[in-house]
């Protein structure tokens, strides 16, 4: 991970304390854009109870997947987003379980990050989208 340098300035919130850094500067390299990934298995199905947790747990899970596909980890991410239909506190909490649990990145240099409360998403039964923008090492 010494292609990415992760600042955390005093002079800006405590964002590591909610799961994110304010900049990450990418050495050259790679880069890698995982499309939004949602809480669908591989024939475009929800997964579990189609609750928002569940499909939160696989959203994240599939951009394991993907990252994984082109030799990367949750490390090697820059910046996150995640859009959530009917943000409410409850939903962030358990977004933040969930990526806890998932420990797709890592909690000392998590990547930047986005959150945004949508009405909806391309399907009526989705909850959470999530993207990432990841840098791979030349």
């Amino acid at each position: 991970m010494d292609h990415l340098t992760h600042i955390n300035p005093p002079t800006l919130s405590d964002s590591l304390a909610v799961g994110y850094s304010q900049i990450i500067v990418a050495k050259p390299g790679r880069l890698v854009f995982v499309a939004g990934q949602v809480g669908w298995d591989t024939n475009s199905e929800l997964v579990g109870d189609a609750s928002f947790a569940t499909q939160a747990r696989k959203a994240i899970d599939n951009v394991r997947v993907a990252l994984e596909e082109v030799g990367a980890t949750g490390n090697d991410v820059t910046h996150v987003k995640y859009f959530v239909v009917g943000l409410t506190e409850d939903r962030v909490e358990e977004l933040i379980t969930a990526l806890g649990e998932a420990k797709v990145f890592d909690h000392e240099r998590p990547p930047t990050g986005t959150l945004v409360g949508v009405e909806k998403l391309a399907r009526e039964q989705l909850l959470i989208e999530i993207e990432v923008i990841a840098v791979l090492p030349d």
